[in-house]
């Protein structure tokens, strides 16, 4: 104590310095309105800064949470489309002769890993067989087809997009119904073409192409993309069409896997050996 009591007493000089200086300080910047607005606007300045991201946090967390809500609000809407139900019909002599099955499902997911400006293009998605994921599942993004499941482990996916030229599906014009294989030439990952299209259809640019139900992956009725240019086929008596897809592979994040309920039913009639 008595060494503390020293050591103020020779620094007793110091402190009322300092004490002056700080009375000084204080009383220019509550009095003087230029300084005192300077400290004030610096206040401003920082607590804006803090608000700000606070606030810009605070919006990636919600954005978040909006997506994945979205996501869960498109895969309600789409499971209750007329696509994703199948009529069967059992005969006149029943009271309901007719009934509608969920035949398609949809379960969301997210792209871990992906590549756009490859021949042999892929994708890694974040499900896999603990979420009920199996290979030849398709999948499709919020703007259309997007390729089929090729590989499963337990928690990821691997997807081959149609933008790899190992894929073909089948696609229909939305107006006229011709359909025939859509194939990626391997130019460039926005374009496509659909071949074998009769050449006294009427197709012309801009129409749609759609998934026609024919291939196992995907319901009908799931846009691939419009078509840009028409040419003939070396036997002169089908179109090859230049398609413009409607999924962009480059910014592509969230997709949705397609579960067929009567996935398995079709394979075992379509493999059963002909009499």
């Amino acid at each position: 104590m008595r060494y503390f009591l020293l050591l103020l007493q020779q620094s007793r000089i110091l402190i009322l310095f300092l004490a002056l200086e700080g009375l000084a300080i204080y009383w220019i910047a509550s009095v003087q309105s230029y300084p005192r607005s300077k400290f004030s606007a610096q206040t401003t300045e920082i607590n804006g800064r803090v608000s700000q991201w606070q606030s810009e946090l605070k919006a990636y967390v919600n954005l978040k949470v909006e997506n994945q809500q979205l996501a869960e609000e498109n895969l309600r809407m789409r499971q209750q489309l007329n696509s994703s139900l199948m009529v069967q019909y059992y005969g006149a002599d029943t009271i309901n002769d007719s009934v509608l099955n969920q035949r398609y499902t949809y379960l969301s997911a997210e792209i871990v890993r992906s590549s756009h400006l490859k021949r042999a293009n892929f994708i890694i998605i974040d499900k896999g067989s603990r979420s009920g994921v199996k290979r030849d599942m398709g999948v499709m993004g919020p703007n259309g087809v997007v390729g089929v499941v090729a590989g499963v482990s337990a928690n990821f996916s691997r997807v081959i997009p149609i933008i790899n030229s190992s894929l073909t599906i089948s696609g229909a014009l939305k107006n006229e119904g011709y359909f025939g294989p859509v194939k990626w030439p391997g130019r460039d990952y926005q374009h496509s073409q659909l071949n074998d299209i009769p050449r006294y259809s009427d197709v012309k640019e801009g129409d749609t192409v759609l998934t026609d139900g024919r291939s196992q992956y995907f319901p009908a009725g799931i846009v691939i993309g419009t078509v840009e240019d028409k040419q003939l086929q070396a036997d002169q008596n089908f179109y090859e069409l230049g398609l413009n897809l409607s999924t962009d592979f480059a910014s592509l994040r969230q997709v949705y896997v397609i579960k067929d309920f009567f996935g398995a039913e079709l394979d075992s009639l379509q493999n059963e050996s002909l009499p």
